[in-house]
C-alpha cells in the first residue's frame, strides 16, 4: 500500500461563514476521546478532534457526541508524532486507526439538537478511519452499530463519511451505519463497507434517512466511489441486506461510481415518505454495479454495471479490482456536490488513465500499453 502524508495545512479543513471559535484536539486514547467529543459538543465553534494512529476501544460504552450548538465537527484518524507533537502529521490511511467496538456497543454516536430557531449550517465529518466489530442491541432497537449519526436540526445539517472501513458492526436497521437528517445532506465517499449486519431486521451496511432539504440543493446524498460487499440480515419482505435510503419530496439521491457485491436478499433498498406524507424523492445511479433493487423508488440509471466485480481475493477480504476487472477505467467525473479526493481508500492516484475506477480501490497494475497484447510504437 502507498501511503500519503499529510501535513496540517493539507488536512481536512471545516469553516463556517462567521466563525466563532475552532478548537483541536489530539487524542490518543479511549479516555481522551470522549473527553474531547465532551469538550467539542460544549464549544459554540467548530472544532477538530485528531486521533493518532492506534486502536480505540469501547471500554466504557460508546464514544458518545450529544451537542445544541451548531459548530462543525471533524473527527479525522491517521495522525502521528513529529518532534515531539503528537498529532504532527496525517497518513493517509484508514487501517490504521480503529474504533473498535469490541462486539459489546455501539461504536460512535453522534446526536445534534440546536434550539428551535437555529438557522446555522453545521457539519460532521468522520474521515481516514475504521469503525469495526460494534454492536447495537436488536432488543433495544439500537440502529447503527458502527455509526449512529442523527441530526434532528431544523436547519441545515450534513454528515460525511469518507476514507472509511466499516466492517463486522450488527445493529437493529443498518448495522454498519445509521444516518438520519431531519433536513440536510450525506455523503459517503471513498469508504468500503465489508461484513455488516442487521440479524433480526434489515439494511446490513447502512440505513440513511433524510427527511428534506435546502430549496436548490440538487444533490442532497452523495454516494460515490464506495465498495458494499457481504451484507447480511434477517430481511423484511424485499428490505434486503445492502443500503438503504428513505428519501422524501425534493431529496435526490446520487449513486456514482459505486459497487454493491453479495450482499443478501437486495443491494439496495429505496422508499420515498409519501406514505406519511412527506412525499417521494429520486434516485439516480450513474457508472456504478448494483444487482438487486427493493423499495417503492425507481433508479434512473446512466451506464448500468453488471456481472462479477472482479475482486482480487474476495475469501480473504481484498476488494481492490484485479486487472481483468469490468470496473476498471468505468467511473465517471466530476462526482456531483464536491469533488472527489485525487486519491483512493489506499491512498492511491484516482486518474492513472484519463478515467477513474469503480468502487473505493483504483487498480494500480493494469497498463493501458498492454491492454492488447504487446506495446504500441
Amino acid at each position: 500500500m502507498r501511503t500519503a502524508i499529510i501535513g496540517l495545512a493539507g488536512v481536512l479543513l471545516l469553516a463556517t461563514a462567521t466563525q466563532v471559535r475552532a478548537d483541536s484536539w489530539c487524542v490518543r486514547d479511549h479516555n481522551e476521546l470522549q473527553q474531547a467529543l465532551t469538550a467539542a459538543a460544549a464549544s459554540p465553534g467548530d472544532d477538530e478532534i485528531k486521533l493518532r494512529e492506534g486502536i480505540y476501544t469501547t471500554f466504557n460504552g460508546s464514544f458518545v457526541y450529544n451537542s445544541q450548538n451548531a459548530g462543525w465537527l471533524a473527527l479525522t484518524g491517521g495522525w502521528y508524532p513529529v518532534d515531539g507533537n503528537d498529532c504532527a502529521q496525517m497518513r493517509l490511511d484508514a487501517s490504521r486507526t480503529i474504533l473498535d467496538g469490541a462486539g459489546q456497543h455501539q461504536v460512535l454516536r453522534i446526536a445534534y439538537f440546536p434550539d428551535s430557531g437555529t438557522s446555522a449550517f453545521a457539519s460532521f465529518a468522520v474521515y481516514n478511519l475504521s469503525v469495526r466489530n460494534g454492536w447495537g442491541d436488536s432488543a433495544a432497537f439500537q440502529r447503527g452499530g458502527g455509526l449512529d449519526l442523527n441530526s434532528f436540526a431544523d436547519s441545515l445539517a450534513e454528515f460525511r463519511l469518507e476514507n472509511l472501513i466499516v466492517a463486522d458492526n450488527e445493529g437493529y436497521f443498518g448495522g454498519g451505519a445509521n444516518l438520519y437528517v431531519k433536513n440536510g445532506l450525506v455523503r459517503i465517499a471513498n469508504s468500503l463497507f465489508a461484513g455488516n449486519s442487521a440479524s433480526s431486521s434489515a439494511f446490513g451496511h447502512a440505513a440513511i434517512t433524510v427527511n428534506a432539504t435546502q430549496d436548490g440543493v440538487a444533490h442532497a446524498v452523495v454516494v460515490a466511489n464506495s465498495t458494499f460487499v457481504g451484507g447480511r440480515c434477517a430481511g423484511q419482505g424485499p428490505r434486503g441486506c445492502g443500503l438503504h435510503a428513505g428519501l422524501a419530496g425534493g431529496v435526490h439521491m446520487d449513486i456514482v461510481n459505486s459497487l454493491f457485491a453479495d450482499n443478501a436478499i437486495s443491494d439496495l433498498n429505496l422508499e420515498g415518505g409519501a406514505v406519511i406524507g412527506i412525499g417521494d424523492g429520486s434516485v439516480a445511479a450513474a457508472s456504478s454495479l448494483v444487482g438487486t433493487v427493493g423499495g417503492n423508488l425507481p433508479v434512473a440509471s446512466t451506464d448500468p454495471l453488471s456481472g462479477d466485480p472482479g475482486f482480487v481475493d474476495a475469501p480473504n477480504r481484498d476488494y481492490r479490482l484485479r486487472d481483468d476487472s469490468s470496473l476498471v477505467n468505468r467511473g465517471i467525473a466530476p462526482v456531483p456536490n464536491t469533488p472527489l479526493s485525487v486519491l483512493d481508500l489506499d491512498a492511491n492516484p484516482r486518474d492513472r488513465f484519463g478515467a477513474t475506477d469503480v468502487g473505493a480501490y483504483e487498480n494500480q497494475t493494469w497498463d493501458d500499453l498492454f491492454e492488447d497484447g504487446f506495446d504500441q510504437p
